[in-house]
């Protein structure tokens, strides 16, 4: 029997594309900033290339549960106050702020945004 030309592409091609969306990068997923044990904030499906806020008095505790890194920054609007470095946690990761250094006020992904809308 004759196998269609049509039918042997799109049994090469279609596993190679499942392949290759399974290896892209994803924002899909929390990242989740705490205080304490009296404040909880969760930044859903963070987007690239924007500037996400914690409340306005911060968060000592954060929680990376996406498929893409985030630098941590100590002031708002992604910003670090002089003598405050950002921080770098990556995916799936989690930190918790140096007292000293002050409290986590804002945060940006790192890398590229999905090929596709996560579902």
């Amino acid at each position: 029997m004759r196998v269609r030309r049509t039918l042997a592409a799109l049994c090469a091609v279609v596993p190679l594309a499942w392949a290759a969306a399974g290896c892209s990068d994803s924002s899909a997923g929390q990242v989740v900033g705490t205080r304490g044990t009296t404040f909880r904030q969760a930044v859903s499906n963070p987007v690239h290339d924007k500037c996400h806020s914690f409340a306005p008095s911060g968060v000592d505790q954060v929680t990376n549960n996406t498929g893409v890194d985030i630098v941590l920054h100590k002031g708002p609007n992604c910003t670090d106050p002089p003598g405050r470095p950002s921080f770098y946690l990556a995916a799936t990761y989690s930190t918790t702020a140096v007292a000293q250094l002050g409290l986590y006020r804002s945060f940006s992904t790192v890398g590229w945004p999905p090929p596709v809308p996560a579902a």
